[in-house]
Parts: structure tokens; C-alpha cells; sequence
């Protein structure tokens, strides 16, 4: 329904002089790419079916809230918006909250709506709401007319009601902020000795038919992405200098390379520069014999097939110039049982052979709970010494372990010279003692407290959505792989 009052006549048209520069172009909002046309279905929210115009419609929705998010800071505008696979992925989750607000019965008045819009910064001109900007930047900005804008903001704000009652139940105490700043801050010394998952590889089988249970269980999850190729040409540079040195002899061949394509290789031996052709690959793969460098990648993914690129560069100062030109587009497709059973059956297998390592690690605690058992002599009854770890915090990374996060995090719950739960990593269970946590220098707690309260609500509402998505919400099933939409 059209909000009458907002483009009434009451509103006077009170275009500023300096409204034709809008500091926002329309270009940073919506030329990273639109959603492929047509009814094509993208997948299911409980017994709802969503097609691409339902999607396509959700990601305007999510750009429109990224602009009134960070309508003055352009940098992270444009930053937020030039992720395509992230804007796709918060445009499904903002489908899948819609629909559960609608469940709910959550609605929000036309006045409501008027009230937002009307009150909203990016409107405003000395204080009051102006049509004139308003109408400007729908039509000019967004591309969008005021009925499917209002619309827009309308569902916004029921996902934003429905996340609120979500998160309603969550509270922060100063015992709480003194925690998360000792868990960030304090740094840990730890011993541990590795229960290797190797041995019991032997132990492990896994049948086609479990394979075939996970596969169907996941298979909404497996897409192979979509992919390109290119072949193309490269002369490298030391400096700035030689960079556009070889920047002018690119150009001088620019002509004939857009005039005979397909005689791109033939025209790079006749001037003596290196050939190459990437084979397909998609944008997270990296290409032999190319540092990877994401201009490369968006430019080859932007192409047409066929087309030609302008230069590339790798880096400011020392590396390669490229000219590509696109040789196939590979669409993304669905991947079968068959092709992917090897690889099913060898996850699987990995799966159990960590899980009957863990299960030896409980046994192994449960049996120094017993007996009082120390940590090394337990080592050494399996012909082992335990090793040491340096002083590490939350951000750090344990030599031949991995990322110290999770660990630091359990440490913590643990507390000092007591032995922890099993943590599992790649080469098997590792059995650890929290030796020593040596605590932070609180004398700057009192300045950052607000900062790290609000980052420890941030972190908790994510963890309560994510449990929400993972527990509560509706079942979802996904027909196409978000990223390649």
C-alpha cells in the first residue's frame, strides 16, 4: 500500500543546489551485478519456494539496509556492497527471518513506516525530511520507485522486530566484560601430549550406504562453482618505472589483439611475450604460474567469452601486467553421488578414525581421574613425552596444533593446573593441562569497557542467531549455490 502522506503535497519539493553531486553513485549500490533472470527456482523455506525474483527482491532489500547502515562511510559501503557472495548469502538469511516474522504474525503499520523513513538521516535537509532528496536518490541512487522501496523498508523492519524478540533475553554483567577482556587478553602455557588417530585407521570402515546417508542428508550443499577460463598475456616489471614501460608495449599490440582475438596466442609469440592459459577454475581456486591477486579473478569473472580485457596490473611496484581474454564460462552445477563417493567415504572414515581417538583420550582422563596419574606419566606409560607450548593468547596459534582460539576460550573454563576435555585437531586428540595463565594488564579495562561490552553483545546475539538458524528455524532447502547467483 503507498504511504499517501509521504509524497502528498504537504511535502513541498526542496531540491538542495547541490543534489545533482550526490556523494553516493548509483554505480557503488547496484552495478555489481543483478540476479539471473527469469521464474528459476532457487530453493525452499519450510513449505515456502523461493525464485529468483524472490531473491533478487531480498537482496535489494539487504542493499537498502547496508545504505542506511553506512550511508557516511562510502569506504565501507562500497567494500560491503562489492561482496557478492556475502550480500547473496544475508539476502537468504533475510528470507528465511521474513518468513518466520510472517509466522509470527509480526507486521508493521504504514505510519511505521512513514516514521522510519521520514526520520532517517539520508533524508533529511536542515533537520527536516525532503522529498526532493528523497525521490532523488530512490530514482537515481537506487533505481527503485517509492511503492517497492516502502515495501522493502516495511520487511526490513519486520526482520528487525523479529530479531528483537530473538534477542530480547540477552544480558550483559561487568562480570561478564571483566571475562571476555581476561579471555582476550590473558596469555596461556599449556602441556599435552597427542593420542595420534593413525592406529586406528585400521579399525575404520566406512559402507556405500553411510556414504549415500550423508550425501543425501547434504546434498543441497554440494555444488561444484561456477568456473571460467582465460588464456592470456604477461610481461613483468621490477619497479614503477618498468611498469609502465611495459604498460606502453601492452598497448601498442591492444589494437591488434581486439581486432583478431582469436589469434591471441599467435599474436604473443610474434612479440616475444609469455602465453598462458589458466584451464578453469573459480574464483577461490588459485591458477598455477599466476600470484594470486583478486583483480585478476574479478576481471576474468566479469568478462564476456570471448572478450578482452584492458591491463591488469598484479602490484603497485614489482610484478606482472596481464591482458585476458576469456575463453569459456562453466555454469555451476550440482554434484552426483557417484563423482563424489570417494571423497564421502575418505571424510567419513577421517570422522570416525578422530572420533575413536577422542574416545581413547576419555579414557585416558577418566583413568588418570582414578588413579591421580599425572599427565607425563601417562605419556610415558604410551612411550611418549609430553610437549610445551610458549605463552599464547586468544589471537595466537599453537605450533603443530593450529589457531589457539577455541582452546584459549576452554582453557579458561578449565582454570589453572587442571587438565582439559580432549581437543581434537587434525593429526588426532590431544590430552591438555593448562600449566600457567598468566593474566592481563587490567589498567586499561576501565577505558575499553564500553568497547568490549559492546563487542561481547555483538558476539552473543551472533551466537543466539546462529543457534536459532541451526535449531528453531525452518527447514531450508537450497536448489543453487548461493555464491554463483
Amino acid at each position: 500500500m503507498v504511504l499517501k502522506i509521504l509524497r502528498s503535497r504537504k511535502f513541498a519539493k526542496r531540491v538542495l543546489l547541490g543534489l545533482l553531486i550526490l556523494i553516493i553513485p548509483a554505480f557503488i549500490l547496484w552495478g555489481a551485478g543483478s540476479v539471473t533472470k527469469g521464474p528459476g527456482l532457487i530453493g525452499k523455506i519450510g513449505k515456502q519456494k523461493i525464485y529468483l525474483n524472490d531473491f533478487a527482491k531480498s537482496r535489494q532489500g539487504i542493499k537498502v539496509q547496508v545504505l542506511f547502515t553506512y550511508y557516511g562511510d562510502l569506504n565501507t559501503l562500497n567494500q560491503i556492497l562489492q561482496n557478492r557472495p556475502m550480500i547473496n548469502f544475508m539476502a537468504w538469511e533475510r528470507l528465511v527471518l521474513l518468513n518466520e516474522a510472517r509466522s509470527r504474525k509480526i507486521k508493521v503499520a504504514n505510519d511505521d513506516v512513514l516514521s522510519f523513513i521520514s526520520q532517517h538521516p539520508l533524508f533529511l535537509r536542515d533537520g527536516a525530511f525532503d522529498k526532493g532528496v528523497y525521490n532523488y536518490i530512490l530514482r537515481n541512487n537506487l533505481s527503485v520507485g517509492p511503492r517497492q522501496f516502502e515495501e522493502l523498508v516495511r520487511e526490513n523492519l519486520q526482520v528487525k522486530l523479529l530479531r528483537h524478540d530473538l534477542l530480547k533475553n540477552i544480558n550483559i554483567t561487568e562480570e561478564d566484560v571483566l571475562e571476555y577482556y581476561r579471555t582476550m587478553n590473558d596469555r596461556i602455557e599449556f602441556s599435552y601430549m597427542t593420542i595420534d588417530k593413525a592406529p586406528f585407521s585400521e579399525d575404520v570402515t566406512v559402507s556405500d550406504e553411510e556414504a549415500r546417508e550423508f550425501y543425501e542428508a547434504n546434498k543441497d550443499k554440494f555444488f561444484e562453482p561456477a568456473k571460467v577460463e582465460v588464456e592470456y598475456i604477461e610481461l613483468s616489471y621490477e619497479n614503477a618505472s618498468e611498469k609502465s614501460s611495459v604498460a606502453g608495449e601492452m598497448e601498442k599490440i591492444y589494437p591488434e589483439l581486439s581486432k583478431f582475438p582469436t589469434r591471441f596466442r599467435q599474436i604473443a609469440d610474434e612479440h616475444g611475450m609469455r602465453y598462458g592459459d589458466t584451464g578453469p577454475f573459480s574464483r577461490r581456486d588459485a591458477i598455477p604460474g599466476i600470484p594470486f591477486f583478486k583483480d585478476f579473478h574479478d576481471m576474468a569473472f566479469a568478462m564476456k567469452e570471448g572478450e578482452i580485457s584492458p591491463l591488469v596490473f598484479s602490484a603497485p611496484e614489482k610484478g606482472s601486467a596481464y591482458v585476458l581474454r576469456k575463453v569459456r564460462d562453466i555454469p555451476p552445477r550440482h554434484q552426483g553421488f557417484e563423482e563424489l563417493r570417494p571423497d564421502i567415504m575418505k571424510n567419513l572414515a577421517e570422522r570416525k578414525t578422530l572420533l575413536l581417538a577422542e574416545k581413547k583420550a576419555n579414557e585416558l582422563l577418566a583413568k588418570m581421574a582414578e588413579t591421580g596419574a599425572t599427565l607425563e606419566e601417562t605419556a610415558s606409560e604410551l612411550g611418549q613425552e609430553t610437549q610445551k607450548t610458549e605463552p599464547v593468547a586468544f589471537s595466537g596459534y599453537i605450533e603443530n596444533i593450529g589457531p589457539a582460539k577455541e582452546i584459549i576460550i576452554h582453557a579458561h573454563k578449565t582454570g589453572q593446573g587442571k587438565l582439559m576435555p580432549p581437543v581434537i585437531t587434525q593429526k588426532g586428540a590431544l590430552l591438555m593441562r593448562v600449566d600457567n595463565i598468566l593474566p592481563a594488564d587490567e589498567a586499561d579495562f576501565e577505558e575499553n569497557k564500553e568497547t568490549l561490552r559492546r563487542n561481547l553483545l555483538m558476539q552473543k546475539q551472533a551466537n543466539t542467531l546462529d543457534k536459532w538458524f541451526r535449531e528453531e528455524a525452518p527447514k531450508v532447502e537450497l536448489k543453487k549455490a548461493l555464491e554463483e547467483l
